[in-house]
């Protein structure tokens, strides 16, 4: 007689379980605030012009302003250039994982997509990440860079915290758009013969 019982006891908790799973819980879950991690950076540049064959010096504080973040990924990209090798020099690094090299022609992310979305890389970028970015974390890059030709010396920078949840996420908000169909702050260098 107790086995009787026990069985319909048993099937009303199960459907308890699963109603209160797929139709209470789930919205109690959504309705709670997303994080929000909020990439910054200050970009200091030695000299606005020198001569061919000098160098200058790109210094990048970044910093996440917002909420906790799981990756925080700072991009330096040079249009100017086809490859990095002799040119550009990592001097001050303190990013908690080893800086990426990209080159033209490799696939990257696009669009804050988190790899979702992909374009070919028209340019070289050196990519710095911490994993994962505290509220309030900064991060140095120091970069001495050595044109090889006389003209306008052009920098492309961006930061990008992921999750990206929101236009917050990445910084800066506006602005010119790189072959990764994202906003970049661009810094330049007048290289005089």
């Amino acid at each position: 007689m107790r086995k009787t019982l026990l069985y319909p006891i048993i099937g009303v908790i199960i459907i308890l379980y699963f109603s209160l799973t797929i139709l209470i819980l789930p919205e109690r879950y959504l309705s709670t605030e997303q994080l929000v991690p909020q990439p910054y950076f200050e970009v200091i540049l030695s000299n606005t012009e020198i001569l061919l064959g000098d160098s200058f010096r790109l210094s990048i504080v970044s910093e996440n302003r917002g909420d906790y973040g799981d990756i925080h990924i700072l991009s330096t990209a040079f249009p100017n250039l086809a490859e990095i090798e002799g040119v550009v020099q990592i001097v001050t690094y303190d990013f908690t994982q080893s800086s990426v090299s990209i080159m033209p022609g490799d696939e990257i992310g696009a669009k804050y997509s988190g790899g979702l979305e992909s374009a070919i890389a028209k340019y070289p970028s050196i990519e710095a990440m911490s994993r994962p970015i505290l509220p309030g974390a900064k991060n140095n890059l120091e970069l001495i860079i050595t044109p090889e030709k006389p003209g306008i010396f052009t920098i492309y920078v961006k930061s990008i915290n992921i999750p990206h949840t929101s236009d917050r996420s990445h910084y800066p908000l506006s602005g010119i758009l790189d072959h990764q169909n994202e906003y970049v702050l661009d810094y330049s260098v007048s290289v005089n013969p």
